[in-house]
């Protein structure tokens, strides 16, 4: 480890990485703020190549010893207990921010790779120094590159480090709180961040060509590049999301009241203990769902059978989903300084971290603040959520998403048939499965035939049985199984697709895999497992897999086609489950608009072989789109 405190050592080490086509960098961070690249503090960066390992701190704020430890002490003549802050030693003489970067921006900007472990953040990070800019590609990211050969594994650089040389250095966790640690502890888990994401980069790179997921490589970091261009932010509507938790809190209070009136009395909604009695013993439910330990679960998913069928259930279901909606999206955005939960709004903006690596299908994950658990665009709340969106004066929203792409998606891997054949004629896919499972016109199919429809297509999807389709349609358990029968003698190539996708992927050894509709591998080694459960679950995973995988292969492919063909002024904000959000100068938003539809539906991106469609609407707030 070389450490760099002055400017005549920062030359030389400048001097050195020139000789290198690609080097790894890490950087530390401190501050509230510390996980949000666009307000945190960067105290220390470190850079690895071949041969050589270079440690900057610029303003970590200890020396090597610690005078004195934090503590409490009775303040005699007041009573009241006072906090004594802890205190070192007076830390080393550092480099400032300003002169290291300025000396590392001929290397940042440079051709040479950039690799990190999640990237997005240390590239991010660096970017605020350069005024916003954030460094070119070419990129590595050992994060991706450890996902995409081995989805089922902790991420992690530590479980990384652990797995493969059997590497423990971190015991103290030093990273999530640089600055209750001592310089040269800090210094010690700087270098061996930087150092080991180097020896990960140079271990697995090759072994992606190796496992044929060079193409797929390619796509995730043209993927992690329009990451970085969205990491400029979401403008929020503050007043609207303050107006919004108003109204949410006086709708909590009647909610209250609406579960202690349809129970016939009053009990502490938030113990569940009390809603198990109220529920199961009180209103004579049968339970659906158990907890881990065997007592009868009162989540969402457990009460959704009765829903529409018992008044107490109704009246809880609204308040949870009232809560939720109020605790994690308007109060979680906001932060409430009573309970000591900081804003995650900054400069008028959230900065969610789309997490490419984040799900073992390939689909996107989030976080700080999480966008992907927003509630469905087509219902209330998930339309005030989204009309939180507000474009900067001059601009317009760009919404579109893809019209039921997991059935487009199953239909072209089942082939020629019943759902197929729908698509081509412009049927809607629930609308031609009701039609078929029950025996009526297509222009006859009832709102309660769909959602019987769309039950099915759930238990393709999941690998769920009858009870779950009987839950979802409101129907009986024999009725349920008569549906599926039915189905599946009106869709036979939907249940030899499953099939033939079960066996072939339970035959690859030495472990089995599936490969999605881009060459992405899903890796299912339960589908050998002796224990029944577990190999139970891992076969209703294939067809999710395979389905949702393909999904997120389009979705990425449209983000990355749409990054490289924006318009001036044209920035990507959001992507939400099938849909993506662009915000767009007004005066060039129709151009703008063809330009996102080209991205997801164009001819290049016919990739399936049924029509693949959607509608892009131009919009001031979100829910104009639907």
């Amino acid at each position: 480890m070389q450490l760099i405190t002055e400017t005549r050592q920062l030359e030389q080490a400048v001097a050195s990485l020139r000789g290198h086509d690609e080097f790894a960098f890490d950087v530390e961070t401190l501050g509230e703020y510390r996980g949000v690249p666009a307000v945190n503090e960067t105290a220390w960066i470190s850079l690895a190549a071949q041969g050589e390992c270079f440690v900057i701190p610029m303003g970590h704020p200890n020396g090597n010893h610690r005078l004195r430890k934090a503590s409490r002490r009775k303040n005699k003549s007041t009573g009241e207990w006072e906090q004594i802050t802890e205190q070192w030693e007076p830390p080393p003489k550092q480099l400032r921010p300003s002169t290291v970067f300025d000396a590392l921006e001929e290397l940042l900007f440079s051709d040479r790779r950039k690799i990190a472990h999640n990237a997005p953040f240390d590239l991010l990070s660096v970017a605020k120094y350069y005024g916003g800019k954030f460094p070119p590609p070419p990129y590595g990211d050992t994060i991706v590159a450890a996902w995409m050969l081995n989805e089922n594994r902790p991420l992690g650089l530590k479980s990384l480090d652990k797995e493969r040389w059997g590497l423990v250095y971190d015991t103290e966790e030093v990273g999530k709180c640089i600055e209750r640690h001592p310089f040269g502890t800090v210094a010690d888990y700087s270098y061996m961040d930087a150092k080991t994401t180097w020896l990960h980069w140079r271990d697995m790179r090759p072994r992606i060509t190796t496992e044929g997921l060079e193409d797929m490589w390619a796509l995730e970091m043209d993927v992690l590049h329009c990451l970085l261009h969205m990491g400029g932010g979401v403008p929020i509507d503050i007043e609207a999301l303050q107006r919004l938790r108003r109204d949410l809190r006086q709708r909590m209070t009647g909610c209250e009241a609406d579960v202690y009136k349809a129970a016939g009395r009053v009990f502490n909604i938030g113990s569940t203990p009390q809603k198990q009695k109220v529920l199961y013993e009180e209103q004579g439910l049968r339970p659906r769902k158990r907890t881990p330990k065997g007592a009868p679960s009162t989540d969402a998913e457990a009460l959704a059978p009765y829903q529409g069928r018992n008044a107490v259930v109704d009246a809880i279901l609204a308040y949870q989903e009232t809560s939720k909606i109020l605790g994690t999206y308007v109060e979680g955005y906001l932060g409430n300084p009573e309970e000591g939960k900081p804003t995650q709004i900054f400069n008028g903006r959230i900065h969610p971290m789309l997490k490419q690596y984040g799900t073992v299908t390939g689909r996107f994950s989030c976080s700080a603040p999480n966008i992907q658990n927003w509630p469905r665009a087509e219902t209330e709340w998930g339309k005030a959520i989204r009309d939180l969106v507000d474009p900067i004066l001059g601009f317009v929203l760009l919404v579109a998403d893809y019209a039921q792409i997991e059935q487009r998606i199953l239909a072209h891997f089942a082939g020629k048939g019943a759902l197929w054949q729908g698509f081509w004629d412009g049927v809607d896919a629930h609308t031609a499965t009701a039609a078929a499972v029950f025996g009526v016109a297509p222009e006859d199919v009832t709102k309660q035939m769909r959602q019987v429809a769309k039950a099915i297509a759930f238990a393709i999807a999941y690998g769920a049985g009858p009870q779950k389709v009987a839950d979802m349609s409101h129907t009986t358990l024999r009725r349920a199984k008569q549906i599926l029968s039915t189905h599946e003698r009106e869709f036979p190539e939907v249940y030899r697709y499953k099939t033939k996708l079960l066996r072939t992927v339970r035959s690859r050894r030495p472990e089995p895999y599936l490969r999605t509709l881009l060459g992405r591998k899903r890796r299912l080694p339960d589908l050998l497992s002796h224990d029944n459960s577990r190999r139970a679950k891992a076969e209703r995973q294939v067809v999710n897999s395979h389905m949702q995988g393909s999904n997120a292969d389009i979705t990425k492919l449209a983000m990355v086609r749409l990054h490289k063909n924006l318009l001036p002024g044209m920035q990507i904000l959001l992507t939400v489950h099938d849909e993506i959000a662009v915000m767009c100068p007004e005066g060039i938003a129709e151009e703008g608009a063809k330009v996102l539809h080209d991205a997801m539906a164009g001819p290049e991106m016919q990739l399936l072989s049924v029509p693949v469609t959607t509608d892009v609407k131009i919009c001031r707030r979100w829910s104009e789109a639907k």
